[in-house]
């Protein structure tokens, strides 16, 4: 698939341009110059025509810390991956000499490029462009990327510039989605990249360098997983900042979005409130779960896999109902476990249990449950996956209690290999049809 990339010094319109072309709300959106520090992918489909976009960060010639170095080494070392530039600039401004510079570099690239003036919201406007010619881009194109103004023409010239040719059917190809979850700096980006093969995200040592939620496709053993990355989500009372609350929004949409979350976990620092909070977000939502223990290589002498879960089940019992993996995402080490739990997963979150086998285990299971209260089932079945969905007829549903579904969960879990895996059980009263989902 072809590849194009937005390039740009910071705020120009970047994310607003990116978004309007893949029809999604995906990159952070604000008036803040470098809000965008990693860089962004989707796909573009026109007329069955596709490509794949790519926003970056705001290239910065005076960078004030470590996270612009990062940002412009990234974009730098990427620009050879593309196919075709679109170099963003703001039509409300004159020519600025960063533009300039980075016209240098594109050049040296030897890049298909087109030159597009933003800001231009009118014919008012229109003679701002004219000056933009001097930067020596023929391929040149005026837009309003708030206002969805010349954008069609846009796509047009980007279909035209790389002779992109229809495809006969574009069929939405079956993804698992992960998104890799944490509290800041726990090792998120360093896990992404590892995963992905490549340098993605920015990977510093300042907590909260990711804002914005990116996404990567990997393909494993000819299987394709969508990765999410994520921003650190802080406390809500922490949450002051602007950015932050964007960030949190969007770690909270990505959840929303996956199928899986691998819920980072740094050892050196432990588990608080929050952490288990959010583990519980995700669940009730849905979601399998892997719980990835981080920086495994520092742990105390002495101290085993099993020794460290045993400790956090006795804390809090959510724990029982996942996998753990340990690994050390700076030094690579345990990939190939975490790899095959993610498969296991799949796998399991997508398995179907036959309506005789279900029926026969569930009947064992609630013969054993004491304290039913006259509750009975009647019937069950499977109707859904990622989460395992069943449906039980019942008597009346008033009379299953929380104890009762968690004893029943449990055991499901555990006759069907279903670690990490939720079940919903939605109930239905076998004489009015009346119906009630319940999560555990």
């Amino acid at each position: 698939m072809k590849r194009v990339g937005i390039i740009g010094r910071a705020n120009v319109g970047k994310s607003t341009l990116f978004n309007l072309m893949i029809k999604q709300d995906k990159s952070i959106i604000s008036n803040i110059a470098g809000t965008t520090r990693d860089f962004i992918s989707g796909e573009v489909i026109l007329d069955k025509r596709k490509f794949e976009l790519i926003d970056f960060g705001g290239i910065d010639f005076t960078p004030t810390g470590k996270i612009e170095e990062e940002t412009n080494r990234l974009v730098l070392n990427n620009i050879n991956n593309l196919d075709l530039i679109l170099f963003l600039v703001d039509g409300r401004c004159s020519i600025n000499e960063k533009d300039k510079r980075i016209v240098d570099i594109l050049r040296k690239e030897r890049k298909n490029i087109i030159l597009v003036v933003n800001k231009i919201d009118g014919l008012k406007q229109e003679d701002n462009v004219y000056d933009f010619y001097s930067l020596g881009i023929d391929n040149l194109i005026a837009i309003s990327a708030a206002n969805n103004r010349n954008i069609n023409i846009l796509l047009d010239m980007i279909v035209n510039e790389l002779k992109i040719k229809k495809e006969k059917e574009i069929e939405a190809e079956e993804v698992v989605k992960i998104s890799i979850i944490g509290r800041p700096n726990v090792g998120k980006s360093t896990l992404f990249n590892l995963i992905c093969g490549g340098e993605r995200s920015i990977v510093t040592e300042i907590a909260g360098t990711t804002r914005d939620a990116i996404d990567s496709e990997v393909i494993i053993d000819k299987k394709k997983y969508l990765f999410i990355d994520t921003a650190g989500l802080k406390r809500r009372a922490k949450i002051s900042y602007v950015l932050d609350k964007f960030s949190a929004n969007k770690s909270l949409n990505a959840i929303n979005r996956a199928d899986m979350v691998l819920y980072v976990i740094d050892y050196t620092v432990g588990i608080v409130g929050y952490d288990i909070n959010l583990i519980d977000h995700a669940w009730k939502r849905g979601k399998s779960i892997i719980i990835v223990i981080n920086k495994w290589d520092m742990r105390d002498d002495g101290l085993n896999g099993k020794k460290y879960q045993e400790l956090l089940i006795n804390d809090n019992n959510i724990f029982k109902k996942f996998p753990f993996v340990f690994i050390s995402a700076l030094r690579g080490k345990e990939m190939p476990s975490l790899i095959k739990e993610i498969e296991k997963i799949v796998d399991s979150s997508t398995a179907r249990i036959s309506t005789p086998i279900l029926n026969r285990e569930i009947r064992i299971i609630n013969s054993k449950f004491i304290g039913s209260g006259g509750a009975k089932i009647f019937y069950a079945t499977q109707i859904g996956v990622r989460p395992i969905k069943i449906l039980l007829f019942v008597n009346s549903q008033r009379l299953f209690k929380g104890k009762h579904l968690d004893f029943m969960e449990k055991n499901l879990r555990t006759r069907f290999n279903l670690s990490g895996v939720p079940i919903v059980f939605k109930m239905r009263d076998k004489s009015d049809g009346s119906r009630r989902d319940v999560m555990n």
